[in-house]
């Protein structure tokens, strides 16, 4: 998986914008795609409007993609570990920057599964209503 390194915030803006318009094509919205986005909402917003606007986002390009999906602890998760890290890094740090060490830093989307079994996180109750971590404790997401 190639891992995006922005430059300049407008190439930035523009990945947040194709995807609110909904103008990125399903295979377009990598999970770095998804990382960026997500960063870019952690980094402008509050933890709770950006994971809020995360979430509506993911079920509007879901849906109109005419696809089923949308799963709520995966997308929390997500927004916890990505919060986390971006708000260990030094305040003086271009917003660039810290998306691109974001999106560097969680680029596995195989990270998931230190947290969660398969079996657990797949579940329906996982994708309906976030769910506590069954494999590793939540408290440690921030030193991963």
């Amino acid at each position: 998986m190639e891992i995006p390194v922005y430059r300049e915030e407008s190439e930035i803006r523009e990945v947040i914008a194709k995807f609110e318009n909904l103008e990125l094509a399903l295979q377009e919205f990598t999970h770095a795609r998804h990382l960026t986005v997500a960063s870019w909402y952690l980094c402008t917003l509050t933890r709770e409007d950006a994971l809020v606007r995360m979430r509506t986002g993911l079920q509007r390009f879901i849906a109109h993609h005419s696809r089923q999906g949308y799963h709520e602890t995966i997308t929390r998760f997500w927004m916890e570990l990505l919060g986390e890290f971006l708000r260990s890094l030094p305040e003086e740090m271009s917003q660039v920057e810290r998306i691109n060490r974001a999106v560097e830093a969680y680029g596995d989307k195989e990270i998931l599964f230190r947290y969660y079994s398969r079996e657990f996180v797949m579940s329906d109750v996982a994708r309906r209503a976030w769910v506590e971590p069954d494999v590793c404790s939540w408290k440690s997401m921030a030193t991963t």
